[in-house]
């Protein structure tokens, strides 16, 4: 069965939307990454100055 043009165009615009939702995603994902990585480095730092002056 053929498509005709308006499903094919139907088609792109869900496609579009798709991509630009898993595009939002993988930047809330890196971001959220980056943030817990940089709280934890900051947290060990923080413990290994508390350590450090604890001594």
């Amino acid at each position: 069965m053929a498509r005709t043009i308006t499903q094919m165009r139907a088609d792109f615009q869900h496609l579009r939307r798709w991509r630009r939702s898993v595009e939002q995603a993988q930047n809330y994902t890196f971001k959220a990454v980056i943030t817990m990585l940089a709280t934890g480095f900051l947290g060990a730092v923080w413990l290994g100055i508390k350590a450090t002056l604890g001594k």
